[in-house]
């Protein structure tokens, strides 16, 4: 039977756009159940004690992606999620915001990883938004689709 993080699982993330319109994923594989099927993500992750959104994924950002930025030139909130999902055994709640930002060279950043993020992460890429909606990979947050199509002029 899997554990149970009562407690909600508060995020900052970061949709990192190229200027033809591609968002820069992570691919990542579940290293309790290595079974499943990899899963694409937005760079960011959990808000530490005495952080705002922001910083947490300004932090993320240098630590997944190598890209160091001030947390302000994130700006304002683009999206949000609040989801359900088992992950390493353990099955959460996270309430999640989104940021955009605007980048050319991401790119995945090992040294920057803590142990288990170096279980889980392997890759990166950038998607279209035509291959987001037409794909058959698992792509989280599920709706983000939608949210690249609202920051479109």
């Amino acid at each position: 039977m899997d554990a149970v993080d009562l407690s909600v699982r508060q995020v900052g993330r970061v949709l990192i756009r190229n200027r033809a319109g591609e968002v820069y994923l992570l691919r990542g594989r579940d290293p309790g159940e290595p079974e499943r099927p990899a899963f694409w993500f937005t760079p960011g992750g959990k808000i530490d004690p005495g952080e705002t959104a922001q910083e947490a994924a300004a932090r993320e950002l240098q630590e997944e992606v190598g890209i160091q930025i001030e947390p302000a030139a994130l700006g304002t909130v683009i999206g949000t999620e609040d989801v359900t999902y088992r992950f390493n055994g353990v099955s959460y709640r996270q309430t999640g915001v989104f940021f955009a930002l605007t980048h050319e060279t991401p790119q995945l950043h090992t040294d920057g990883l803590n142990a288990l993020e170096a279980q889980t992460i392997d890759t990166g890429r950038w998607w279209s938004l035509a291959e987001i909606q037409s794909s058959q990979e698992t792509i989280y947050p599920e709706h983000l689709g939608q949210i690249l199509k609202d920051l479109q002029p």
